[in-house]
């Protein structure tokens, strides 16, 4: 939508025959893990008639705010459905990009040359799945684990969701884990999640940002004891409340495993855990047999359904060799500046494909609107290799700070304000939106609508444009 205020020209190609990701279709059960008042874009908040009555909307009232946004601002007329890209070539005699892709609904491959290309994939791409069997996304319908014995793989949001879902109708669920992760109630020390997981005041409990200065590195130091009091007092309580003992106490300390995505349960769930036909083990599938799964320590449990919710796996193969290689892809996932622009490679950039906050929605919008900036030549990008010292400096932090994980090049997560913050003084915005209040400035919960009115302000700068960008 930013690059349509610009007045460029603009064609989307989507793969799928909807708008939407994953939530045009998903598992039974999906839906927003945190209060939709946190997930709006913040140039167009829920409209008053599709305000979900709870805090927590179903995938199905998500999508239908998706929908609403794209007929607002006249977004369908520029994407083409069913159109998957295949390949991306710069050519740098020309300075266009070459894009191949194909229209399954008219059965015929195509291609366009464009000056700009902007990967907006997001970070859920291909449904990884270790063996032969069914995906969260496809459990569409519960009569497939009906009066059945299921086993759900995973132990993340998808895995919490499916289970729930399931014991309403399967004989017995067994969740089985290699990690456990801490469970996030909606209330926590009398503080709703949306305080902890979107105010400034969290952030402060963790190491300093990349890009902190010495007075902040120096503060981190003095208050690493009250820091460590404060997750362990969180670990503590939580683990009463989930009964989180021996095994199924997760091994990663909680500040750490929040950056595994989190785990904001409803109500149901809490209730899952004491019902006699569900349990949790930890262990990983050996084999299948008839009648069941073989554990790796040779145990037997006997299975009638496998459920894989273990995430999804990125994909590059739609880029040439040639871009791949410049990309500088690690082990860990793909470190960009700013989580948007590839120092190595001309004219293209990811906008919500790179980064992971517990705030993707508003995250994405900041990104469009710096990348209008770069683009009207209104933020001043530095040097490539300016650039790439940045990225180094990012990804030493990361190394550090963060998990091992595979996309490790795109999780922030407690550190989105930080970032949202660094977008905003590129460009030259303020990035404090509280006014003058000092307490909702460190404690209250910063959502889309504190950032509605810049992006309305962005609205009324256009300048001219005739490129053409995908």
């Amino acid at each position: 939508m930013r690059s349509l205020v610009l007045s460029y020209q603009v064609l989307v190609l989507e793969a799928s025959s909807d708008i939407g990701g994953v939530w045009a279709a998903n598992y039974m059960g999906y839906g927003l893990q945190v209060p939709w008042r946190t997930y709006q874009f913040p140039d167009f908040l829920w409209p008053e008639e599709l305000r979900p009555l709870s805090d927590y909307p179903t995938g199905q009232q998500v999508q239908q705010y998706i929908r609403a946004y794209a007929e607002h601002f006249g977004l369908m007329r520029h994407i083409r459905l069913n159109s998957k890209v295949l390949r991306l070539r710069w050519h740098p005699g020309s300075c266009k990009w070459e894009a191949v892709y194909c229209d399954s609904a008219r059965e015929k491959f195509c291609k366009v040359f464009v000056d700009f290309v902007t990967v907006c994939t997001g970070m859920y791409n291909n449904p990884l799945i270790p063996s032969y069997t069914m995906h969260a996304k496809d459990f569409v319908d519960t009569s497939v684990v009906h009066s059945r014995r299921v086993l759900i793989v995973g132990a993340g949001k998808t895995a919490l969701e499916c289970s729930l879902v399931a014991s309403r109708t399967a004989a017995s669920v067994t969740m089985l884990y290699r990690q456990a992760h801490w469970p996030m109630p909606r209330t926590v020390l009398g503080l709703n999640t949306k305080n902890l997981l979107f105010s400034r005041a969290t952030p402060i409990m963790l190491p300093p940002y990349y890009v902190a200065g010495s007075t902040s590195r120096a503060l981190d130091v003095v208050t690493r004891p009250l820091k460590r009091l404060f997750w362990r007092t969180m670990e503590g309580v939580i683990a009463s409340k989930f009964g989180l003992h021996g095994e199924l106490r997760p091994r990663v300390p909680m500040p750490g495993d929040l950056f595994y995505g989190g785990q904001v349960l409803e109500d149901g769930c809490v209730a899952l855990a004491e019902s006699d036909s569900y349990k949790s083990l930890w262990g990983e599938i050996n084999s299948f047999v008839r009648n069941g799964v073989i554990l790796q320590d040779g145990s037997f449990l006997p299975v009638d359904v496998v459920l894989y919710c273990t995430g999804y796996e990125k994909t590059y193969d739609y880029f040439d060799h040639d871009t791949r290689s410049q990309l500088g892809l690690q082990k860990d996932g793909l470190y960009l500046y700013r989580n948007c622009i590839p120092p190595g490679v001309p004219h293209l950039a990811f906008v919500g494909s790179e980064v992971a906050t517990y705030s993707n929605i508003l995250t994405q919008g900041l990104q469009a609107l710096w990348l209008a900036e770069v683009l009207s030549d209104r933020v001043k990008l530095p040097s490539p290799a300016a650039m790439a010292t940045d990225v180094r400096a990012q990804q030493r932090w990361r190394r550090k700070v963060i998990p091992p994980q595979r996309n490790r090049g795109a999780v922030l997560m407690l550190y989105g304000q930080q970032y949202h913050d660094q977008l905003l003084r590129d460009m030259s915005a303020q990035p404090r939106r509280k006014g003058l209040n000092l307490l909702a400035e460190c404690f209250g919960a910063y959502t889309p609508e504190d950032y509605s009115e810049l992006t309305a302000a962005e609205a009324h700068r256009v300048p001219a444009s005739s490129r053409l960008g995908i």
